[in-house]
């Protein structure tokens, strides 16, 4: 009884044995053998089911050339020669190199804005390099300085000047009170362009773009000058800059400067060379006018 007890016994332990026993490792199915060709999503699939993911990563790599695994993807650009730039890198640096010389040439202010373009835009033209531009002073007389209605701000007149690029742009600019004048010294400001309107004298040159810039810097420097009536006003201002352009002051009076003064000296000017109009002055002539037209001999008040 014991016996067949113990051989039942050890046959099953043999059958649990066989049953928890670890199955032997297999090598897996090799990968079929696919040529060169492009594999359908099908036959991926088919693969993958059958062989499992790495065969079909290995399949992936052995489908590569050798030569060109690691190697950078081919290129038919021809090799570019160290003296080829980029065509946008090479406009963006000449421009930033232009913009540079034109800021230290032509310093930027919000007051000058309009005639800083007008300028800029000469500079880079031909015409504007070489060719002539024209400066005119524009003069509303106003009432004379003497007289009891100069005093009212809305009788002092004005004098503004305009430029003119050999290219046809064109702007105003004059001086002003900021918040309007009084018998102290106030704030001044240029305005740019200016419409004020109401000339009835003007005086025109012509200059050249060395002369300008010497005008542009010379207002550029006066753009924080303060505004006195009897001392520094728009006819000072329009003087001042007339002179960096022209080499010459514009005659604006000889004791204040002031519309009403600088009117009447561009009008006996005019009248001068008027009456010499088709015949040969001389020079003590040519000197007088000029005297005249730069403010030397007094004008009538």
């Amino acid at each position: 009884m014991s016996s067949s007890v113990h051989a039942q016994e050890q046959s099953h332990l043999g059958e649990e044995q066989r049953r928890t026993r670890i199955p032997a490792r297999t090598t897996p199915a090799p990968a079929p053998a696919l040529g060169t060709a492009p594999l359908s999503p099908a036959a991926l699939l088919s693969l993958q089911r059958s062989a499992g993911n790495a065969a079909v990563a290995r399949l992936a790599v052995q489908r590569v050339p050798t030569e060109t695994q690691g190697a950078p993807a081919p290129t038919t650009e021809e090799p570019r020669s160290v003296f080829d730039f980029d065509s946008d890198s090479e406009s963006d640096a000449e421009s930033d190199v232009t913009a540079t010389q034109e800021d230290n040439v032509l310093p930027f202010h919000k007051s000058l804005f309009a005639l800083r373009k007008v300028i800029r835009a000469g500079m880079n033209s031909e015409q504007g390099k070489g060719g002539k531009w024209t400066v005119t002073a524009r003069i509303d007389p106003g009432a004379p300085w003497t007289s009891a209605e100069f005093r009212n701000e809305d009788e002092v007149g004005h004098v503004w000047l305009e430029l003119t690029s050999p290219v046809g742009d064109s702007t105003t600019f004059g001086f002003y009170p900021r918040n309007g004048a009084g018998v102290l010294p106030v704030p001044g400001e240029i305005i740019c362009p200016d419409h004020h309107g109401g000339e009835k004298e003007q005086k025109t040159a012509g200059v050249g773009l060395d002369d300008v810039l010497n005008g542009y810097r010379a207002a550029l420097g006066r753009v924080d000058a303060k505004y006195h009536l009897a001392t520094y006003n728009c006819a000072s201002f329009a003087s001042d800059v007339w002179r960096a352009m022209t080499g010459n002051p514009l005659p604006s009076g000889m004791v204040i400067s002031n519309p009403a003064s600088a009117a009447e000296s561009v009008r006996a000017e005019r009248e001068m060379r008027k009456s010499f109009n088709g015949q040969e002055m001389t020079g003590d002539m040519e000197d007088l006018i000029e005297m005249v037209s730069s403010g030397h001999i007094p004008p009538a008040l």
